[in-house]
């Protein structure tokens, strides 16, 4: 008798030791963003009423959890006893740990990150944010000559930056012309180009830079890259990949991602898991578009970067698009003054040089560019002079082209016609 109930006493104990050590029951949301300020909530028991030196960790992308120092840096809205609130940091889909006076309480359940967004710090969170680069409000990118000569290859990368712009926003533009530069950040040309020395599919390189404001630091990204293996027998269209070959579309997808500080996620079916050819992501790259989560991610960033207040070292806020659809830029780039340049020039049509006639108002400090008809750069011409300017035209084709005075507040175009 004495003995039965010693042993029922002993049970009793060591359930109680461990629901005083803690327990995970649940949590909630079950699948989550990481890095754009989500809240998850962890239900249970014996976390304790104070955080203390106690702290709860995620999976990370190098196959560990994060470790002890970052995660007590996390931002705990909440502690208590049953429950627990902490902005999710950027994860890789896992079981959940609470660590309770240094032992682990594992979840029973796996909590599904479907996007991430980097950041610099995840309390307070700092981004690299997006900037007005190229005086049009936001970046341009370069499509190197193998590809702008390449039909296929450009109408990808159009239908990309399509892709990209009218589902987040982002004001990336493409140049209206090719560029053979190198790949370094350091030139001021965003290119995509083929590299023939690159051991992975596709790679992006960003650089970053900060600036201080009194005892604010302000982080921006400041140029990128985006390479393309050479090796890769590429497919350029939509859809399902032919056998063999590896889906440019797809990949570029990716590395755009990236661009927009987007991390790796694990899992299956977005656009961000670590492979982008070959099994398993060949069972849905026939995707030509970001998923949902993705597309909440860089949303998030964008909205930040057209919104910050900071203001030194040349740095202003990334502009909103008007047509998401114009990827090079070319009705942003009226729209965006409100007020129009009221200049003429003559004759039109012109045989060897047009004279600006300013009337009620000056060129002087000005510019003055000429492009064709698709708005490809032909040359440009600063204006230090009052009165009636010339622009000589001896060199052009004969045929149709745009002709844009701009100044710091106002821009205007006009069509000529080159006998």
């Amino acid at each position: 008798m004495n003995k039965r109930w010693n042993i029922s006493l002993l049970i009793t104990l060591v359930v109680f030791n461990i629901n005083s050590n803690g327990q995970i029951s649940s949590f909630n949301p079950v699948k989550i963003i990481g890095g754009i300020s989500q809240k998850i909530t962890i239900n249970g028991s014996g976390f304790g009423n104070l955080q203390g030196k106690n702290y709860v960790t995620f999976l990370q992308e190098s196959g560990s959890f994060l470790d002890t120092s970052n995660a007590k840096k996390l931002k705990y809205t909440s502690w208590s006893d049953t429950k627990i609130e902490v902005e999710m940091p950027v994860a890789y889909s896992g079981k959940i740990k609470v660590n309770i006076n240094g032992i682990d309480k594992i979840s029973n359940d796996t909590l599904k990150v479907k996007a991430n967004q980097g950041y610099r710090s995840a309390n307070p969170i700092v981004y690299d944010y997006l900037n007005n680069t190229n005086g049009k409000g936001g970046y341009t990118w370069y499509m190197h000559r193998t590809y702008w000569e390449n039909p296929a290859a450009k109408t990808a990368i159009e239908d990309v930056f399509k892709e990209f712009r009218c589902k987040t926003g982002v004001n990336y533009i493409l140049a209206n012309a090719p560029s053979d530069a190198a790949f370094s950040l350091g030139d001021g040309i965003n290119i995509i180009g083929p590299d023939i020395t690159l051991g992975a599919v596709g790679f992006t390189d960003r650089l970053w830079i900060s600036c201080f404001l009194g005892a604010e630091i302000f982080y921006t990204t400041k140029a990128m890259d985006i390479r393309m293996s050479t090796t890769q027998d590429w497919y350029f269209g939509g859809g399902t990949v032919p056998s063999g070959k590896s889906k440019f579309r797809y990949v570029l997808l990716h590395e755009l991602g990236h661009s927009l500080g987007l991390g790796h996620v694990n899992e299956i079916g977005q656009t961000m898991f670590p492979s982008v050819t070959n099994l398993p992501s060949n069972n849905w790259n026939k995707r030509d578009s970001i998923t949902t989560d993705e597309q909440i991610a860089i949303t998030y960033l964008v909205k930040l970067s057209q919104t910050f207040s900071f203001n030194a070292c040349g740095i202003s806020t990334l502009s909103k698009i008007s047509n998401c659809n114009d990827v090079y830029g070319l009705t942003s780039e009226i729209d965006r003054f409100k007020k129009k340049i009221t200049y003429s020039f003559y004759p039109n049509p012109a045989f060897d040089r047009i004279y600006f006639n300013t009337n009620q108002q000056t060129l002087n400090g000005s510019t003055i560019r000429l492009m064709d008809i698709l708005g490809r750069h032909i040359s440009t011409e600063k204006i230090n002079t009052d009165g009636i300017v010339e622009l000589y035209l001896t060199n052009l084709k004969p045929g149709s082209y745009i002709v844009e005075i701009e100044n710091k507040n106002e821009i205007g175009r006009l069509n000529l016609i080159k006998k």
